[in-house]
C-alpha cells in the first residue's frame, strides 16, 4: 500500500452520512489503483482513474452540496468554490491524457489531485459531520 496520506482512511474521517463516507473511502482506495497503474505502466488503468474522477466530481460533490444546501450550511460558498477548483483539475487531467502528454506529468497531476482532495476531506468535508449530527439531534428531539 502507498505511503501517501491518501491511503489511510479511518473512522475519524466519517461524516455520518453513509453515502458520502463510502465515496470518500473509494477515493482513498484510488491511491492503490494509481500505484498499480504506475507499476504496470498501464495507460488504460490511468484512463479508468480519470473516468472515475470525472464521475466523482459530479456525483460526490453534488451529494455533499445537497446536504449543505438542505441545512443552510454557512460554509457552503467556500465548499462549492473548492469543488469547482477540483472540477477544473479533473478537466485538466482529461486534457493532458487526451493530448498524449508525458505519462509522468499526467501521473503527477493525478497524485496531486488525490492528495489535495484528501486534505479537503480531512479539513473541509469533515464539517459535514456537524450537519449530520445536528440533523440526527433534531430528529431525536422531535421524536
Amino acid at each position: 500500500m502507498s505511503k501517501h496520506a491518501a491511503a489511510n482512511w479511518n473512522t475519524n474521517l466519517e461524516t455520518g452520512d453513509s453515502h458520502v463516507d463510502l465515496q470518500h473511502q473509494e477515493l482513498f482506495q484510488l491511491v492503490t489503483s494509481l500505484d498499480t497503474a504506475i507499476r504496470d505502466q498501464d495507460m488504460k488503468q490511468i484512463e479508468d482513474i480519470i473516468l472515475f474522477l470525472e464521475h466523482y466530481v459530479v456525483d460526490h460533490f453534488g451529494a455533499e452540496e445537497g446536504i449543505m444546501k438542505d441545512a443552510n450550511f454557512e460554509g457552503y460558498d467556500y465548499h462549492k468554490a473548492e469543488h469547482e477548483m477540483f472540477e477544473e483539475m479533473v478537466l485538466d487531467m482529461r486534457r493532458l491524457f487526451d493530448s498524449s502528454p508525458s505519462r509522468t506529468h499526467l501521473i503527477f497531476s493525478i497524485r496531486k489531485f488525490i492528495d489535495r482532495l484528501v486534505i479537503h476531506i480531512r479539513t473541509v468535508d469533515i464539517r459535514i459531520a456537524d450537519i449530520v449530527h445536528s440533523l440526527d439531534h433534531d430528529t431525536a428531539e422531535s421524536s
